[in-house]
């Protein structure tokens, strides 16, 4: 047996970031709070001579530290400046996501005023991107204008370039387009703020105000200023990134989607025109939709929107990690030591204490040399029992595949669990392999390999490297590996509490259980390869094309009886998504080992919610959150053991 750390220097990184307490809501007393990250800002504070500074890290729409020093408290409200901005993209792209807006068409068709011959091909993702060619401001003094007055006074001025042709920083061409949401909403650009924003939340302290003096009348100025006039506190800007984070979901909510963030963070300026950074130092800088781009090397990339005062938000693309910086000084004094503390901010993204660790293990078992690769969450007691998870990838694909594919996990180091990524089998090391799920003519079918015992030992050899709560172990898999899960729920429900099945039909009937074991089944209708209705698939993989699957429907039924489930399910619908939950028992009582059966209306065969397809001729992901949404059903999952059922292993490993 064989194991290796794939992340160096564990114990260096843990003696210089100190030690994480749990990660607690924004607003809780006891906040985490990262020593070496404290340090940093309290010598930052004392470098600059600050009076008051706070500093909030965020991953994946988690909170890792927030902190502050001297006079400053999150609570505290401040001007930001032109950290608004990505307040104001997110509010108008919010109606962007509902069709109401629409980033490519001329302004024009939502404010008739800029109806004119040199106005007629801006655009609001110009307006948004600053190459719209109205100027970065107006020369008339704007006291006692609303948004009327402003949108006439715009569509007025003379362009000072061709749309598109130029990168103007300013605050004209966001107001234009704040102008635009007010019209197709029928709201003030207050209560659309709030509505779409600040209630979702929680952000009862942010408000927009004056351009002059900035933040002057939050919340009730007549000429709400969109780029430049929020006020915001340390606390409410991190729920903010937080969303932004996490792709557009906060909590369980979703407030933009997740296209929308993706285009706030990519270069939307023509490659032929330059940017140039303005209000601070940087090189070779791009810009989104209200968001600088900084290059950072190797092709990382930190989009950011620093204020006037230096209040800054950043995101560290790569890594998924970034912060808020809230202060008030000049942004020229604060962004050179800010870019020490962003350094360090990365280093803590890296090392085990945020990242996890990975270890990648190769076990000898029926006469085949096998592997998995383990990821432990960082930021959790080293003492603590950890749920885990097995996540076995489809036929032809492996472990590292269906890691990237899923973002297990990154969910794992968000949740607090411990995930095992093994390999099936084949013909060539990482090629083509498989599993002896039954039913299907695959080569470790074929091969006679023994898959069941083999998860079985790379459960026991989990616990070698990590306390393992033995009642909380669940498999999940997709297709071939979805049908694994079907056959460990009858041959090991001794050890696993619950399985988790996209698009894998349940072919394995040789044997059966009686012992509850709680399922969660994803399938899209439209699904050729393996049929949401069974039968044999549409589309042949390989020899699949002999087969015959099981339906969905024939699964229900098994774990419904298996499991002593009523056959009235609690049913949710959203869009193309259909939820149905079997809770209740036979008694009326909640059973302990539920089934819920996810159904994607028009979704093929394809891990839901991946980023891309995981080859070119591959079904397009369903815009579903599998991984989520399998962990979510098993967060309230503990395995109950059945008078004289087999011991699960302990967390040793031995016996």
């Amino acid at each position: 047996m064989r194991c290796f750390l794939s992340i160096a220097g564990w114990f260096v990184g843990l003696a210089a970031l100190g030690a994480q307490a749990n990660p607690a809501p924004v607003s809780a007393p006891h906040a985490p709070s990262l020593p070496a990250l404290q340090q940093g800002l309290e010598r930052m504070a004392g470098d600059l001579r600050l009076d008051g500074v706070g500093l909030a890290v965020v991953r994946d729409s988690d909170v890792l530290h927030l902190g502050h020093h001297g006079t400053l408290r999150p609570a505290d409200v401040l001007p930001i400046a032109s950290a608004s901005k990505w307040l104001a993209v997110a509010t108008i792209l919010t109606l962007v996501d509902e069709g109401k807006l629409d980033l490519d068409v001329p302004v024009a068709r939502y404010l008739k005023e800029f109806d004119r011959p040199d106005k007629q091909t801006v655009t609001l993702r110009m307006c948004l991107a600053n190459t719209s060619g109205l100027p970065a401001r107006l020369s008339e003094r704007m006291g006692g204008w609303d948004m009327q007055r402003f949108v006439q006074a715009a569509a007025e001025v003379g362009l000072r370039d061709w749309p598109s042709m130029r990168f103007l920083y300013g605050g004209v061409g966001f107001q234009v387009a704040a102008a635009a949401a007010e019209r197709v909403s029928g709201l003030s650009w207050h209560d659309l703020f709030a509505a779409r924003i600040a209630v979702p939340l929680g952000m009862a302290d942010t408000k927009f105000g004056t351009l002059l003096p900035v933040g002057g009348e939050a919340g009730t100025a007549k000429l709400p200023w969109v780029a430049g006039g929020a006020v915001a506190s340390l606390d409410d800007y991190t729920k903010f990134l937080r969303m932004l984070a996490g792709k557009g979901r906060f909590g369980e909510r979703r407030i933009l989607q997740e296209a929308s963030v993706a285009a706030m963070m990519r270069d939307q300026v023509v490659t032929q025109v330059d940017v140039r950074a303005v209000g601070f130092e940087a090189r070779d800088v791009r810009y989104g939709l209200g968001t600088w781009l900084e290059p950072l090397g190797q092709g990382a990339w930190r989009a950011s929107d620093p204020g006037a005062f230096g209040f800054t938000p950043w995101l560290d693309l790569d890594l998924g990690i970034g912060g808020v910086l809230a202060v008030r000084d000049r942004v020229g004094r604060v962004l050179p030591a800010l870019r020490v503390l962003q350094d360090d901010v990365r280093k803590l993204a890296r090392s085990p204490l945020v990242a996890g660790t990975d270890l990648h293990v190769t076990l000898t078992h029926g006469g085949f040399e096998r592997r998995y690769q383990l990821h432990l969450p960082g930021g959790v007691a080293r003492d603590a029992s950890l749920p885990l998870v097995l996540v076995l990838h489809g036929g032809g694909g492996h472990g590292e595949q269906v890691r990237e594919q899923t973002g297990f996990a990154e969910l794992a180091d968000r949740e607090g669990f411990a995930v095992a990524f093994p390999d099936g089998t084949g013909p060539a090391r990482q090629r083509l392999l498989t599993w002896n799920s039954g039913g299907i003519p695959v080569w470790a079918a074929e091969n006679r390999v023994d898959d069941t015992g083999f998860l079985r030992k790379v459960v026991a050899d989990v616990q070698r490297h990590a306390r393992i709560d033995p009642s909380r172990v669940f498999a999940v898999g997709i297709s071939n590996g979805g049908m694994m899960c079907h056959r460990l729920a009858r041959e090991a429900a001794d050890l696993f509490a619950g399985i988790g099945v996209v698009s894998g039909a349940m072919n394995f009937t040789a044997s059966d259980a009686t012992l509850p074991i709680a399922a969660i089944l994803i399938h899209g209708t439209a699904d050729g390869h393996v049929r949401y209705d069974g039968g044999a698939p549409l589309e042949s993989v390989g020899r699949s094309g002999d087969r015959v699957d099981a339906s969905v429907a024939e699964a229900v039924r098994y774990y419904q009886q298996r499991n002593g489930l009523l056959g009235y399910p609690q049913q949710e619908l959203d869009g193309k998504v259909r939820i149905d939950t079997y809770a209740k028992g036979r008694d009326g009582k909640p059973a302990a080992a539920p089934l819920r059966v996810v159904t994607l209306e028009g979704g093929g065969h394809a891990w839901p919610g991946a980023a891309g397809k995981s080859r070119p001729a591959a079904d397009k992901p369903f815009p579903f959150d599998a991984t989520r949404a399998l962990w979510q059903f098993f967060a309230g999952i503990t395995k109950a053991e059945a008078p004289g059922a087999p011991a699960a292993p302990s967390p040793s490993g031995k016996g």
